[in-house]
This record gives structure tokens, sequence and C-alpha cells, in this order.
């Protein structure tokens, strides 16, 4: 019994290393990404992507949409944001529904789009809960549902999402998308936006 006890802290200790190795190379790329030593960024993160860290992938995705370091390459950024994506990025997640939605690879895709944001959401991305919501309103690449909609609006809402919060307040002041007017509500989402915007 002390064996596995001790094999398993010991496991724990190792695990506790290596991440620790990670975030001191995730941070010293970031510190060279800062200085504009992008290569360098790169050769910090490298590495890490091999191991499937999520972090790294995802900013090794960026120097490829942003052509730092790198000549710019959408395919290579939607390579580099699935993998990070796969690997737990809800930050690649939104980038990659972003890019289909502007036609960054070649086609808009507003089912690749929904696909992207919907994975998104699901783990608490604010933007992507309030895109999705904007698509499931007016249907746009799914079928129309304006409940699950002001759903995510709400939930996008509650963390401080400004475009979440003003949408609501609309919604509710005018009766957008088949929803009653409801002075209250509107009022109460006016207020948070005037406290959101300060």
């Amino acid at each position: 019994m002390h064996t596995l006890s001790s094999l398993l802290f010991a496991c724990i200790l190792f695990a506790l290393a290596i991440t620790g190795a990670q975030a001191g190379a995730l941070d010293d790329g970031l510190r060279a990404f800062k200085a504009g030593d992008y290569q360098q960024a790169m050769a910090y993160w490298k590495p890490l992507a091999e191991k499937h860290n999520p972090d790294a992938l995802y900013n090794i995705g960026l120097l490829y949409m942003k052509g730092l370091g790198v000549e710019k390459d959408y395919r290579a950024t939607k390579y580099w944001f699935k993998q990070a994506a796969k690997y737990g990025s809800v930050d690649a997640a939104y980038n990659l529904g972003v890019m289909y939605k502007k036609r960054r690879f070649g086609y808009p895709s507003s089912k690749d789009a929904l696909y992207w944001w919907r994975q998104a959401a699901e783990r608490g991305h604010p933007e992507s809960q309030f895109n999705l919501g904007v698509m499931l309103a007016y249907g746009n690449g799914t079928g129309k549902d304006v409940p699950a909609a002001l759903e995510l609006w709400q939930k996008a809402a509650r963390q401080g999402n400004v475009n979440a919060i003003q949408t609501l307040a609309q919604v509710y002041e005018k009766g957008l998308f088949g929803i009653p007017p409801d002075p209250a509500k509107a009022a109460y989402w006016k207020k948070r936006a005037e406290r959101t915007a300060h």
C-alpha cells in the first residue's frame, strides 16, 4: 500500500514539475513575443505544442494568423487552432468560428462557425455564447431558436459581455425576435449596459 502511495506521490510531483517547466517556457515565449522576437517565441512554444499544450498550439496559430515571424498562412492557422481546440483552448475554438464566418479559409461557412462557437460556448466563452446566440436568433447556419439565443446571451451578459447586455436591452425594449416588450427587463439590461460602459 505504501509503495502505491509513494508511486502516486512521485507521479504527481513529476506532473507538477512538467507543468511548471511548461509554464516557464510559455512565459519565456510570451516575453519574446512582446519584445517582437517572434521566431524566438516560436522556438519556446514549438516543443510544448509537440506535447499538445493548448496554449502553445494556440499561440503558434496566432503567429501564422498575423504573419509574425512566419509568413501569414491561414491553412497553418487552421491546423494549429484545431489542434489547440482539440486539447482544450476555447480561444482557439472561438477564433476558428470567427475565421470561418469571415471567409479566412476561402469560403464562408456558417455551419463551421456554428460548430466552433458551440464548442467554445459550452465551455463558457462569452464571445462565443454571444455569437452563437446571434446565429440561433436569426437561424443562420441552423434552425431558428430564440429561447436558446436568449439563454446564451444571458450567460454571456452575466460574464460582462457588452454586446450581449446591449442586445438583451434592445430585445426587451423593442420586442425583437418575437419576444414581447418587457420594460422592466429592458431597464435592467440598460442599467447593466451603463455600468459596464463605465
